[in-house]
């Protein structure tokens, strides 16, 4: 069997198996799972996972438990089946983000832990990219794929049709009854020398006023960080709205 490759920009996969290692097994749902690479590793460390992509015929890790899902729709799962729910660079290519988490609350258990990646749209090399030239890292292109492959082109034929802000995905979590452990970076951006520090300076003033009681927003994670890792909890009487 061919070895199956992995989409997740470099080190977020390695960041969540050594959180899932630290977990109890259990039942993990995997959207999208894409060729099945982190499915793979994490039934190698015990969990009995479950495959969801829009297209089946992609996945190269097949067990038993494989199902064609778009994360625009409702997922074919039934409610409380899982303890884990992880979504890898699957966000920005949706139309809805609050959709989706609403189901990945639906499909959860009490308790059960939810793992959501995105790139980082916020680092101050990004907000400087949008001032200077009007799109930000990773959302270069809006507009459909062309070729063979959804997965051969650079970050701009992705299809990243939805950027999604720290704030934002803080306040869809909240709503659907989840509650933040942490939120991680995969590694820090390529720093532009010239007048950096002086730019994160003044970032960081700025943005305290406007957000002292949540600290996060002027961390070395969100100003530097390339890729975003959530990992929330659903409170056990959480909110279905």
């Amino acid at each position: 069997m061919t070895e199956p490759k992995s989409y997740a920009l470099s080190g977020t996969k390695e960041l969540i198996l050594g959180y899932m290692e630290k977990n109890p097994r259990g039942a993990v749902l995997d959207i999208p799972s894409g060729q099945g690479a982190f499915s793979k590793d994490l039934e190698e460390m015990g969990f009995t996972v479950f495959l969801g992509d829009l297209d089946v015929s992609n996945i190269l890790y097949r067990n038993s438990r494989v199902a064609q899902a778009d994360l625009n729709h409702n997922l074919p799962f039934r409610d409380g089946s899982f303890d884990y729910v992880v979504c890898i660079e699957g966000v920005e290519h949706i139309e809805n983000p609050h959709h989706l988490v609403r189901e990945c609350s639906r499909l959860l258990k009490g308790n059960g832990c939810l793992i959501i990646t995105t790139p980082n749209v916020m680092t101050i090399k990004s907000r400087l990219r949008f001032l200077f030239c009007s799109y930000l890292d990773y959302f270069r292109y809006f507009g459909p794929i062309k070729g063979e492959s959804r997965f051969v082109f650079e970050e701009y034929d992705h299809q990243h049709i939805n950027p999604v802000f720290y704030g934002e995905m803080k306040h869809i979590l909240t709503k659907y009854g989840f509650s933040i452990e942490k939120v991680e970076k995969n590694k820090t951006v390529k720093k532009w020398r010239l007048m950096y520090p002086v730019i994160k300076s003044i970032i960081r003033h700025k943005t305290r006023k406007r957000f002292p009681r949540d600290p996060f927003y002027v961390s070395d994670t969100l100003l530097d960080g390339e890729d975003l890792i959530f990992i929330a909890r659903k409170n056990s009487t959480g909110s279905d709205d």
